[in-house]
């Protein structure tokens, strides 16, 4: 019996949204003939793939196809879209296309039997602006532009880790790299690197990750590092050596920091009921998180008091943001004091006078009062003497809002 298909069979696994533009393609040839076709492809630098990946313009959108088995496509469109439902970083899947090629005649002892051959194709909406590693690492970075890059790739696997995902092929040839504006509280919008998940063959996603299953993921980024950097360099992308081992080292201290953070904010906001990020913005130290609880606790112990009734914990914490945290904020911010503590954010000011005047008093063996703090903290993080007045006007508001006045807290 003579197997043959003139016309290859196609199926579409596709979101509706894209159907139009990816029905236009001729799916019924591979994707490595599609320029020679007449297809519009995109000329963008990429990372190393072991893949045939194509990039194509197709009516209002633009794609990245894969080229790769059904079985994977189907595990990586649904892994893609359990990435973005738990806010990871990662590609928009458009959906998977599969082609049914002539069956494969295989010789066994009853005779020639034969196998289906299906070609199947990811697709992902192109991400716009993003960086590949090719490029990222094509020049000398200082020390300081490498770390920030590390830090942005630290927080998609502090990130991942977090939520039950392993990533299972973590390299810096799976990792894209972006500028984005994003919005910080009380500071405004400022332009952050953020790293992206850009394949998702390799990825498990489970109800919690084991500490053995977090450094796995690790360790396979840090060796990974190794062959990708030796690939640039075969390629003459790379002059400098970027991957040693005090940048290992870093990434390491910087992973460990901040899974502890997001532990400690998971642990926070399911006691309060309060997101951290999206109300006071991003925190790096652990004990920060520690702190803002306890704010928050003595916040509910007066107004406790003051309405004769126990108030419950996330009812305190909505207060103590509206009535406290907020106008704390807010004050930093127009009277320009965070112009004085350059690089600091409303929220690790707040945290940190507030953090002084606890050691300092702690030291004292009394309270010292906001004034006293406020100075400390100014005489150690960069304002100048001149700004006595205005640090005078700005503690004298800090203590209305608080409710207190100095006189009765220094005594």
């Amino acid at each position: 019996m003579k197997h043959s298909h003139s016309t290859p069979s196609i199926r579409f696994h596709i979101d509706p949204i894209f159907k139009e533009e990816l029905k236009k393609l001729p799916w019924h040839i591979p994707i490595s003939t599609w320029k020679e076709n007449g297809v519009q492809t995109l000329d963008i630098k990429r990372g190393i793939s072991r893949h045939t990946v194509i990039f194509v313009k197709s009516g209002r959108f633009s794609f990245g196809v894969k080229e790769i088995s059904e079985e994977i496509s189907k595990k990586e469109i649904n892994n893609y879209e359990q990435l973005l439902l738990s806010g990871i970083h990662t590609l928009i899947p458009a959906g998977f296309v599969v082609r049914e090629e002539n069956p494969i005649a295989i010789q066994t002892p009853i005779g020639i039997q034969y196998e289906e051959n299906f070609v199947s194709h990811t697709i992902t909406v192109l991400v716009q602006k993003v960086i590949p590693d090719s490029l990222l690492y094509s020049r000398n970075f200082r020390k300081e532009n490498r770390q920030i890059i590390w830090d942005a790739i630290v927080r998609l696997f502090v990130q991942l880790h977090s939520n039950g995902i392993y990533w299972g092929d973590a390299s810096l040839a799976n990792t894209l790299i972006k500028f984005e504006k994003r919005k910080i509280p009380f500071v405004g919008m400022k332009t952050i690197l953020i790293a992206y998940l850009s394949d998702a063959e390799t990825v498990e996603i489970r109800p919690k990750l084991s500490r053995s299953m977090r450094e796995a993921d690790l360790n396979f980024f840090f060796e990974s590092m190794e062959w990708i950097i030796e690939d640039l360099r075969a390629s003459g992308f790379v002059r400098d050596e970027i991957a040693t081992e005090k940048d290992k080292v870093y990434i390491k201290n910087r992973y460990i920091l901040l899974y502890k953070v997001e532990q400690k904010k998971k642990k926070f906001e399911h006691q309060t009921k309060f997101n951290i990020d999206k109300f006071l913005g991003s925190i790096f130290d652990p004990t920060y998180v520690d702190l803002f609880l306890k704010h928050i606790e003595e916040h509910k112990w007066y107004m406790s008091e003051r309405t004769h009734h126990d108030v419950s914990l996330d009812v305190a914490t909505r207060n103590w943001y509206e009535t406290i945290f907020v106008p704390m904020c807010e004050l930093f911010r127009s009277e320009g004091i965070l112009d004085l503590f350059k690089g600091k954010t409303a929220a690790e000011l707040y945290i940190e006078i507030m953090t002084n005047k606890y050691f300092l008093s702690q030291r004292s063996g009394k309270d010292v009062g906001m004034v006293t703090a406020m100075r400390d903290y100014a005489q150690q993080f960069g304002a100048i003497e001149n700004d006595d007045p205005l640090l005078k006007q700005i503690t004298d508001t800090m203590l209305k809002i608080l409710g207190l006045k100095e006189e009765t807290i220094e005594e």
